[in-house]
């Protein structure tokens, strides 16, 4: 019987020198994990390209100076289609916007 004793006392102690090491590699973490809000394209931003893309292309480029309006805080979704306007006198243009990836990387289309 003392054998046993022996034996369960080196366990104890073992476990016990090792209770420091694994609590120094366990990360507590509170609750449920919190997901990351959803990317969104920058509106100001996005009517700057815009006007770029109107002022490179000779035959819009008297629409770069024009009032652009474009979405604000629109959600990054791949495949996604928006309008950007421009109001020319009375005339009202639209540009598409379409968005590539997750990345919010985006192509301005041609007006119409």
């Amino acid at each position: 019987m003392s054998v046993r004793r022996d034996r369960s006392r080196g366990r104890l102690t073992g476990t016990v020198a090792l209770l420091p090491l694994l609590a120094a590699c366990s990360v507590l973490v509170p609750g449920r994990p919190v997901p990351a809000p959803p990317r969104t394209l920058d509106g100001t931003r996005l009517e700057q390209d815009v006007r770029a893309v109107l002022a490179a292309d000779p035959a819009t480029a008297d629409l770069a100076s024009a009032p652009v309006q474009c979405p604000q805080q629109v959600v990054v979704y791949p495949q996604l289609v928006l309008f950007c306007q421009v109001a020319s006198g009375n005339v009202l243009r639209s540009i598409p916007v379409t968005v590539l990836d997750r990345d919010g990387n985006y192509r301005v289309g041609p007006s119409f």
